[in-house]
């Protein structure tokens, strides 16, 4: 800060020297000498106009001679006229200066101090590291900060530091930085792929986010936990919430129903836990209502001969852009969205488009759910690059809602035209 002061200084003393350097040059007779010429140059014409009255001078001269001293009287005014304005130039130079060197240091001055934030984080990082080891609660918002800080800085010079990425990644988080703290946690992992509390953490960030395909990445991360760790209860807890989240609730009632058993009888939790085993049976009883009475609407003869020809076209657009090695998905899903899971399903290896594509019973994931028992249905067809069935970023996607013929092949074109 005392660095800003002695700019301002600066900045004042040129601006002063701008301004007295006209009066310090300019020569202290020239105003008394301006004068005295005027004065003269009157006098005379009053001279002349006496003589002429005399008869010293004829009306021809008299007149010249005026013109003469008025001209002369003209070039005196100009040249005072002159020195005044050449008097403002050195002003708005020494302005545009002390406002330039005023900017300038100012802005050098908060530099400085950006960097001692930074140096001085860098100091604190150790206790602050600590302190939030150890969970102490006076840890303010602005430590977290500082902290954040100067780990990041610290991770600069050793990438490979899991448990360094872990604590940025839960710090990121206490400071609702979930981006940041979902890149520190998947870049922990890339160093200790199997770090239960890095997993946990890393699941809680992408439920916070709320998104859709950030809750399914959790629901896989909790479900690699379960993998290491059959026993972890707070791994089931948090799946369950994101099972549900997703729909899933064949998965949220195996999870709440596994927890279960680890709560004791006089907990409170376990009187709500199994409420909610109650809620979650009785909505898939009722689901499962529902598949029956629609597989009722529909007869046997009908069941064997629902079919969809699909020709699958694709955009020039994504065209240049298809991974090497990738899969193409076909399915359709009842039109409304409420049962997720597909009637019918066909993947392959991504090869030359156009493809024609058939779905029918013989598709269905399971014997009780096929394509015949929809009405309405929503053809989608997907490029994945990972394999996976589950919608990700970077596939290709094109979908197309139609109404399905029990008694002759539905014919049907999508185009891929859309990146996720």
């Amino acid at each position: 800060m005392s660095l800003f002061y002695l700019g301002a200084v600066l900045s004042f003393v040129i601006f002063l020297m701008f301004i007295l350097f006209p009066w310090f040059t300019k020569s202290p007779d020239d105003t008394v000498s301006t004068l005295t010429n005027k004065s003269l140059i009157k006098q005379r014409l009053t001279e002349l106009h006496t003589e002429q009255q005399q008869g010293l001078l004829s009306d021809t001269d008299r007149l010249q001679s005026e013109n003469e001293l008025k001209l002369a009287l003209l070039d005196e005014t100009k040249t005072s006229q002159s020195n005044e304005t050449s008097v403002g130039i050195p002003l708005a130079i020494g302005a545009l200066v002390s406002l330039s060197v005023g900017i300038g240091v100012y802005l050098y001055s908060n530099q400085i101090q950006r960097i001692d934030q930074w140096q001085m984080a860098q100091q604190q990082t150790s206790e602050l590291g600590q302190r939030m080891i150890k969970g102490d609660e006076n840890l303010n918002l602005k430590d977290l900060q500082t902290f954040a800080l100067g780990l990041r800085t610290k991770l600069v010079d050793t990438p490979e530091d899991a448990t360094g990425w872990m604590l940025l990644g839960r710090v990121s988080g206490a400071i609702n930085r979930l981006d940041s703290a979902i890149q520190a946690f998947e870049k922990s992992l890339q160093y200790d792929p199997n770090n239960i509390g890095t997993l946990s953490s890393y699941a809680q960030a992408l439920l916070m986010t709320g998104q859709e395909q950030q809750v399914f990445q959790a629901k896989q991360v909790l479900l690699q936990i379960l993998d290491l760790e059959p026993d972890n209860t707070n791994a089931m807890g948090v799946l369950a919430i994101a099972a549900s989240e997703l729909g899933d609730k064949a998965l949220a009632l195996e999870n709440w129903q596994r927890l279960v058993a680890f709560i004791p009888d006089s907990d409170p939790n376990n009187a709500a836990v199994n409420q909610r085993i109650l809620q979650l049976q009785t909505e898939l009883d009722q689901d499962n209502q529902q598949v029956a009475q629609n597989q009722s609407k529909v007869s046997t003869d009908n069941l064997s001969t629902t079919r969809v020809s699909l020709t699958i076209n694709i955009s020039d657009e994504l065209q240049a852009k298809l991974p090497g090695n990738g899969f193409l998905f076909v399915f359709a899903q009842e039109s409304s969205g409420q049962v997720k899971m597909p009637a019918a399903v066909v993947k392959m290896p991504l090869g030359e488009f156009p493809v024609v594509v058939e779905l029918s019973n013989d598709n269905a994931m399971t014997p009780n759910y096929t394509l015949s028992q929809l009405q309405q249905a929503k053809l989608v067809a997907r490029v994945s690059i990972d394999g996976i069935g589950t919608q990700s970023a970077g596939d290709f996607q094109g979908e197309l809602l139609v109404t399905l013929s029990a008694n002759e092949m539905t014919q049907e074109t999508i185009t891929i035209d859309r990146e996720l």
